[in-house]
């Protein structure tokens, strides 16, 4: 059986440099667009909402929730954002209005 050795035990010749991260050629995937988030953080921000853009692309229930907050806020700008972010979220199988 292979037991791996903690990295805080290795020489320090076996170790990467901190902060190097290696490039796996992997790309995030997420059901909405960083851009399309960022914007409907900074749109919820000017009414005292708050938003992790990141969180939104793994927990559905939390996007749904603030993506309903954001649309019963009644700024027509906001609502718009929300409904093309829920959109978004149906057209790629997310189904997040199916959360119980």
């Amino acid at each position: 059986m292979h037991t791996p050795i903690p990295p805080h035990l290795m020489p320090e010749t076996a170790q990467a440099p901190w902060g190097l991260v290696p490039d796996l050629g992997l790309t995030v995937a997420g059901t909405a667009s960083m851009d399309e988030l960022l914007t409907l953080q900074d749109l919820m921000a000017d009414h005292g909402l708050t938003l992790q853009p990141t969180r939104m692309l793994y927990d559905r229930l939390y996007a749904l929730e603030r993506l309903s907050t954001a649309h019963a806020r009644g700024d027509a700008r906001l609502q718009a954002v929300a409904q093309d972010l829920f959109d978004a979220y149906q057209r790629r199988g997310e189904w997040i209005g199916l959360v119980h």
